[in-house]
């Protein structure tokens, strides 16, 4: 009756050295039992580790994949601040450019607006008519033009230019504060333009002289020059507001405007 034991003993024996993973009771006899149970209980064990270690393996992934999106995010965010940025920056620009033009436009017709006043000053102290008187007396012939401008020391005068009595152009320069004649100088001037002088300023035709004193009732004669379109006209302006009229070669009319 001993014999029973040593073969559950040796059956169980087999079995664990074969790797089963379940004892089968029936080896066991009337008492054995636990040699299976160990068994099985190690198997189920290595099991639920291996799933516990899966679990923390997708927990794994799951963070990467979290920090792998909020890194995104972050990003997209970022790309967004900073382009939001470089779009303020190049509004600000843009701003800064309209501003330095505005301001350049309105430095410009501050400018002009005092050069205007100025030379309509110079011209009262010393009217056109006056002005051309002087240059004819110190060179004799028909006055083509005149006109307030600076001269090379940056002084306002009167430019005068005169078709002398031996066909030359010449440049005389009057001073507006007293009338006196500053300098002269003989100019080559276009072979077409004193010809056409020559024609137009004949016999009763306006001189530059009347035609400054019929446009003086319009405001203060800055400028006056022959013009051949048209059959002939003085271009005349008067200042400071740069008012152009034309004067008729015949009878001085004095209309608004002039054409070049």
């Amino acid at each position: 009756m001993k014999r029973k034991p040593v073969f559950a003993a040796l059956a169980a024996a087999v079995v664990l050295a074969a790797g089963g993973g379940v004892a089968a009771a029936s080896l066991g006899g009337d008492g054995g039992t636990s040699a299976a149970s160990g068994t099985g209980t190690g198997a189920t064990t290595h099991e639920r580790a291996g799933l516990a270690g899966t679990g923390a393996d997708d927990t794994a992934r799951e963070d990467r994949d979290d920090d792998r999106d909020d890194r995104d995010s972050d990003d997209r965010d970022d790309d967004t601040r900073h382009g939001a940025g470089r779009d303020d920056a190049a509004r600000h620009d843009d701003t800064d450019d309209t501003d330095d033009g505005q301001d350049d436009d309105a430095r410009e017709r501050a400018h002009d607006a005092a050069e205007h006043k100025a030379e309509a000053a110079a011209a009262r102290k010393l009217a056109a008519p006056d002005a051309l008187a002087a240059a004819l007396a110190h060179t004799p012939g028909r006055a083509l033009s005149a006109e307030i401008d600076d001269d090379q020391d940056g002084r306002l005068v009167w430019e005068v230019e005169i078709l002398d009595s031996s066909g030359k152009l010449r440049h005389v320069d009057v001073s507006p504060s007293n009338g006196k004649v500053l300098g002269a100088h003989t100019e080559r001037g276009d072979a077409d333009d004193v010809r056409a002088a020559k024609d137009l300023l004949t016999g009763d035709a306006t001189s530059a002289a009347k035609a400054a004193r019929a446009a003086a009732a319009k405001g203060t004669v800055v400028s006056i020059d022959l013009e051949k379109e048209r059959n002939g006209y003085w271009s005349v302006e008067t200042g400071p507001g740069e008012a152009e009229w034309s004067v008729a070669l015949d009878g001085a009319k004095v209309t608004r405007g002039s054409d070049d």
